[in-house]
């Protein structure tokens, strides 16, 4: 989902990077890309694209603050990467271009360009139309993006700014204390496509990275998961490398789709 979230800049840190490699599951375990139903998803894969901030974590922080520590803050210096969604019949290619308080995710054939703007207290969505940049109506925020498993909402980080964040306590992931965090929303006519009753953050409590985000129904169900699977380090700068995309069949639990974000440098 992506924030330090992940955007935070960080030069030189003093620790190791935060992911564990996780091994990939094999696609035998997944059904063929045409039998999949892609499920939109209000936990952003913004969430997991970009930077780590290896800053230290206070012992005992609240959820605020966590979130605090999660949301995206711009970088200090322009950077453009190369990004790739793979997992469907053919890989989708997308540029990102990081600059002051926003990002830019630039898709071909047929051009596209989707904008997140960022703030101190929300984030906005919005497209590049004719050269004029206008914020996403709600019938398109919830569509999927050709063919990847994910919608134009999972780049706004909206679920970061839900009122009431719960903090469940610690937990450890992948040999990781994390702190769990529930967030949740109240369904209203402002977000009536919004298929989250609520989200579940982990956050490793080292360094304030994300490592897992899982989206549920009203029903209480998980039908997404955005996980990382490795970072890398490019200009001193910790960030994603390899992010798995899962969507689940809410009755039987069973993935029914899976997609791999990969960055690069470009």
């Amino acid at each position: 989902m992506f924030p330090k979230f992940f955007f935070s800049c960080c030069s030189k840190p003093q620790l190791p990077s935060p992911i564990s490699y996780l091994p990939s599951p094999t696609a035998a375990a997944v059904p063929p890309a045409s039998s999949l139903q892609p499920t939109s998803l209000i936990v952003t894969v913004t969430l997991f694209l970009f930077f780590l901030t290896l800053s230290s974590a206070l012992a005992e922080p609240s959820v605020e603050t966590l979130l605090q520590e999660a949301r995206l803050h711009p970088t200090a210096h322009p950077i453009t990467l190369s990004a790739q969604i793979r997992g469907a019949e053919h890989p989708l290619p997308l540029v990102l271009k990081i600059e002051k308080n926003q990002i830019e995710y630039q898709l071909h054939h047929p051009e596209e360009s989707i904008i997140l703007k960022l703030g101190s207290t929300t984030s906005s969505l919005c497209e590049k139309i004719d050269g004029k940049i206008q914020r996403m109506d709600d019938k398109k925020r919830y569509q999927e993006i050709r063919n990847t498993g994910v919608t134009y909402d999972d780049l706004s980080l909206g679920f970061l700014y839900w009122p009431h964040p719960r903090l469940l306590g610690t937990v450890t992931l992948r040999g990781q204390k994390s702190s769990l965090i529930e967030l949740t929303t109240e369904l209203d006519q402002k977000n009536l496509n919004n298929p989250y009753r609520s989200v579940h953050l982990w956050i490793d409590q080292c360094n304030g990275a994300p490592l897992r985000m899982e989206g549920f129904n009203q029903q209480n169900q998980l039908i997404k998961r955005f996980e990382i699977v490795s970072a890398q380090k490019i200009d001193d700068l910790w960030m994603l490398k390899e992010m798995r995309i899962e969507s689940f069949d809410p009755e039987t639990q069973k993935v029914i789709q899976r997609r791999y974000l990969e960055i690069a440098r470009k």
